[in-house]
C-alpha cells in the first residue's frame, strides 16, 4: 500500500512541476489598456426621465481590474437630481457594475451592459391656507443599463450615453448624457 501511495505522489509532482515552472515565469508584456479603462474617472450628466422631467447629475467609474483581473468591469455610481416642477423634489443614488465589451481598436465606440442597485427618493411640501403638508417616500429597486462611452483622440474627455431601465426604485426610463474626466 505505501508503494501505491508512495508512486501516486511522485506521479502528482512530476505532473505539476512543469505548471509550477512555469508560474514563475515573467507574464510577456500586455498592451495598455486606454486611459478610461486603467483610472477612475468623474464627471457630469444630463438625465430625461420617462415620466418627462430632466435631471442633472455627477458619476464616478471605477475600473475593477484589481477584484477581476481577467474580465472588463467597471463599477460605476452616479447621483440624479430631477426637476418634477411644483414642489416635488426627487433624487436617485445608483450602484452598477458594468461588463465593456471588447471591440477593434479601430472603433470609436465602446460599449457596456450591466445592473446594479438603485434608491430613489420623492419628498413634497404645499401650503393650502394656513395648513402645510408635505410627505416623502424612499424606495430601492434594480437597474438595467447599457451605454457606450466615445473615443476623442488627444483629448482626456471621455463623452458618454446610457439607456437604464429601473425596477421598483425610481423613473422607469432613463436617458443620460455627459462626460468624464
Amino acid at each position: 500500500m505505501r508503494k501505491v501511495i508512495g508512486s501516486a505522489m511522485l506521479v502528482t509532482v512530476l505532473a505539476t512541476a512543469p505548471t509550477l515552472a512555469s508560474a514563475q515565469r515573467r507574464p510577456a508584456a500586455r498592451a495598455a489598456a486606454p486611459r478610461s479603462q486603467q483610472h477612475p474617472s468623474f464627471g457630469v450628466q444630463l438625465d430625461w426621465g420617462s415620466d418627462p422631467n430632466f435631471g442633472i447629475g455627477g458619476r464616478g467609474v471605477f475600473p475593477l481590474q484589481s477584484l477581476f483581473p481577467k474580465t472588463p468591469l467597471d463599477g460605476i455610481v452616479s447621483f440624479d437630481y430631477f426637476f418634477p416642477g411644483n414642489s416635488v423634489k426627487y433624487w436617485e443614488i445608483n450602484g452598477n457594475v458594468a461588463y465593456r465589451f471588447v471591440v477593434p481598436r479601430s472603433s470609436s465606440l465602446a460599449p457596456y451592459a450591466g445592473g446594479g442597485l438603485n434608491i430613489a427618493h420623492a419628498s413634497f411640501s404645499t401650503t393650502v391656507g394656513t395648513t402645510t403638508v408635505s410627505g416623502s417616500d424612499t424606495k430601492a429597486g434594480l437597474n438595467l443599463l447599457g451605454g457606450t462611452t466615445f473615443r476623442v483622440k488627444g483629448s482626456n474627455l471621455i463623452p458618454f450615453a446610457e439607456a437604464r431601465g429601473e425596477i421598483g426604485g425610481g423613473k422607469t426610463f432613463i436617458l443620460t448624457g455627459g462626460v468624464r474626466f
